[in-house]
């Protein structure tokens, strides 16, 4: 079967006829769906002042907002972040619970969009999909309900956030790796000419050599606290403080810069593609990952990350101005998220108040914490031990250990659930049985909603408010189910929303039922979100 016949009768299959709504009066003819990768809710009030008038502003000023939305999932990490979005569903349902799991069955660490049955055009690196994920997405309903005539492309510099936007059906995701932009096999034989040619301007390495500097003067950037924070990384050889030497490609992912480059093929690719052009509808899914990078490095009280979301602000101002020149901004529906929030550094938290709790924890020490409990219990595991992949929050037990030495797998994953709960800074542990329990019973929870009974580990932990998962000294990270992490902003603009700031609750799975709705479809079938009827005119 092939793929277009192939993932047309599974978007059929999943496409849900209960929820279809009649075709809207104002069907848009381009859906722009924006991820802003680790943006937190709360920059867009403390950087408001620093907005330029269309950028951030034309959804403040002229569109809706929800101040209340959130992930209802506590594995927040990129890949099941983007996942969430246009299929409406968590990995209980999708199967993304991380970028990487495990495989039991194959014996290896799998990538959340690795594909050894295809390969890249413009790399050698290995070959990716969306073959991973389970379930349609919105552009996966929209191809299937307009027989292929709609135009789903996706752009970022993450393959992951192109290729989970995507979906199964989308005309190309691309991607950047080195200094190109790249597809897949999967989706079609080679590179169309407009975006070779665009390769062939080196509108990357044209950075490099270029320092970053502050977009405004360095007292806007006071209200962050001082430049030079200990806590903060220096990765790549940037320095912790302004301005930042861009000396090749891993200086470049992290400074704001890679954004621009984003928007400008996003672009291309709409020019080159006739999206919007016609009264079929589009969908264009836009990943901006240098926020992440930058976010990891420096912290969210930093000037950095100040600085990424101002010039990120002027950047979404000339891609819109670009949309009304081409197609009209009344013609076009634009939806903003970010795939997770962020914690603070807990040496930022200790500084302002030393008796903080908050630190680092090693994940060594709950790999030497569930080895000797292992070893206490059932003594020495043939090679390659117990463990057979730790990931936090994710933990795998070696199921050739448990193989040979004919232990229940029940048994002793309540073994290592006690080793790892004993941790200090660990705030739960669950099994892998008492998830799938749970799942069974329909409990709704955190844990539950990042769970897949084929994929996810033996024993699922979360760590305490603040603390981070992590061996070292500086940055921060994301990936827990709290506030910090799930909150993030929810901005709609265009034909068919009616302005407003809602302070009602949202959940970030509702995006994809209350797109399907404005484009008189279906929602995807796996869908666990809500259409947001108080958001339609």
């Amino acid at each position: 079967m092939s793929r277009w016949l192939g993932a047309a009768v599974f978007a059929f299959a999943l496409a849900d006829e209960g929820s279809a709504q009649a075709v809207p009066r104002v069907r848009p003819r381009l859906v722009v769906a924006i991820v802003v990768d680790q943006l937190r809710a709360d920059y867009l009030d403390r950087f408001r002042p620093h907005f330029g008038p269309n950028g951030f502003n034309l959804f403040l000023r002229r569109g809706a907002s929800f101040a209340e939305a959130r992930y209802e999932h506590s594995t927040t990490s990129t890949c099941p972040g983007h996942a969430v979005i246009l299929t409406g569903s968590y990995a209980m349902v999708n199967g993304i619970i991380a970028n990487e799991w495990y495989d039991v069955r194959r014996g290896r660490r799998e990538n959340c969009a690795a594909d050894t049955s295809v390969t890249l055009i413009g790399s050698s690196a290995a070959g990716r999909s969306p073959r991973n994920l389970f379930g349609a997405t919105v552009g996966d309903v929209l191809r299937t309900a307009t027989n292929g005539r709609s135009h789903v492309v996706t752009v970022s510099v993450k393959d992951r956030s192109a290729i989970m936007l995507g979906g199964h059906l989308a005309d190309a995701a691309y991607w950047i790796v080195d200094t190109l932009f790249v597809t897949s096999t999967y989706y079609r034989p080679g590179l169309p000419e407009w975006a070779r040619a665009y390769n062939a301007g080196g509108a990357i390495s044209k950075y490099f050599g270029r320092p970053w500097e502050r977009l405004l003067p360095a007292v806007a950037y006071a209200e962050m606290g001082p430049d030079d924070e200990p806590a903060e990384s220096d990765g790549s050889g940037m320095g912790r403080t302004f301005p930042h030497p861009i000396g090749g490609r891993e200086a470049f992912d992290r400074s704001p810069f890679p954004n621009d480059v984003v928007a400008e093929f996003a672009m291309r690719a709409v020019t080159a593609e006739g999206l919007g052009r016609d009264t079929v509808p589009d969908l264009l899914g836009i990943g901006f990952s240098a926020n992440d990078w930058v976010g990891h490095l420096y912290g969210p009280e930093s000037h950095e990350v100040m600085d990424v979301t101002l010039r990120l602000d002027r950047t979404l101002d000339r891609l819109f101005g670009f949309l009304d020149r081409t197609i009209g901004l009344r013609n076009v529906v634009i939806v903003l998220t970010a795939d997770h929030g962020v914690g603070p550094m807990p040496e930022v938290l200790r500084r302002i108040q030393p008796a903080a709790s908050p630190r680092r924890l090693d994940p060594a020490v709950i790999d030497t914490a569930v080895r000797r409990a292992m070893e206490a219990r059932y003594g020495p595991a043939p090679a390659p031990g117990w463990i057979a992949y730790h990931a936090p929050p994710l933990l795998y037990l070696s199921p050739v250990a448990l193989a040979a030495t004919r232990v229940r797998v029940e048994e002793a994953e309540r073994v290592a659930q006690a080793a790892v709960q004993s941790v200090a800074g660990v705030h739960e542990a669950l099994t892998g049985t008492d998830l799938a329990r749970l799942r069974e019973a329909g409990a709704e929870s955190g844990p539950v909603r990042s769970f897949h009974p084929s994929r996810s580990p033996n024993v699922y932990y979360g760590l305490q408010p603040y603390w981070l998962a992590d061996g070292g000294t500086s940055g921060t990270d994301h990936g827990s189910g709290w506030l910090y992490d799930q909150q993030v902003p929810l901005l709609w603009y265009g034909a068919g929303i009616a302005p407003g700031t809602h302070q009602t609750p949202a959940a970030i799975s509702d995006i994809a039922p209350t797109l399907s709705a404005l484009l008189g479809l279906g929602a995807p079938g796996g869908s666990q979100g809500r259409v947001l009827s108080e958001l339609l005119r």
